[in-house]
């Protein structure tokens, strides 16, 4: 009978990142990486307004996104979603100091944050105009957003020209994923009390 369980439990166990990376890649949806998936996640997680795993499974995954039918490959992609979901939302509330996102890397170690950013950007495009106050501010919140819109602004359509303050883009994006770990729980921080007043109504 314990074998019969550890085979069930093994079966239905969530996929880890790499293979999920690898599904993903298959699925040729917009998202197609662990990578765009953890920002796409961080989005939602940090965002202005708080926005049902059904409606964004379905942004992400299309009609496979579909919890309640899920099953097999499917739906130990969507637990390991949902699970580097809580990971990420677990660590900004609990230890926000530690907070890691999922970066591209080379062989070598050369970080390619552009598909993380383009993740971030598309789960935004889902509550677009309550993004509005960070998108356009110029104010000291545009530092907020900097980091991760300069990598991805003229893909979503948003280009930042000029760069705010001067900033040299060029050489501000060679080490700009830096910042990125830090603007996140900032992110959270600012939206936060909007997301206490939705909760209580």
């Amino acid at each position: 009978m314990k074998q019969a369980r550890a085979r069930t439990s093994q079966a239905n166990a969530a996929m880890d990142m790499e293979t999920l990376d690898a599904w993903l890649e298959k699925q040729k949806r917009q998202i197609d990486g662990a990578s765009m998936l953890d920002g796409y996640l961080a989005a939602i997680v940090v965002g202005p307004t708080s926005i049902p795993p059904d409606e964004w499974f379905l942004d992400l995954l299309g009609p496979k996104g579909n919890i309640a039918t899920a099953h097999g490959k499917t739906l130990k992609a969507i637990m390991a979603i949902m699970a580097r979901h809580n990971t990420i939302s677990e660590t900004l509330s609990t230890a926000p100091q530690t907070y890691a996102p999922i970066f591209q890397r080379t062989g070598a170690g050369v970080v390619f944050a552009g598909p993380w950013c383009l993740g971030f950007a598309h789960a935004m495009k889902l509550r677009w105009h309550a993004w509005a106050p960070l998108r356009e501010a110029r104010g000291i919140e545009c530092g907020l957003m900097l980091p991760i819109m300069l990598y991805c602004a003229e893909q979503i359509g948003a280009p930042m020209d000029p760069a705010p303050n001067g900033i040299d883009t060029k050489e501000y994006l060679k080490t700009a994923y830096h910042d990125i770990p830090l603007v996140i729980p900032a992110i959270r921080e600012f939206w936060m009390p909007q997301r206490v007043a939705e909760a209580k109504r």
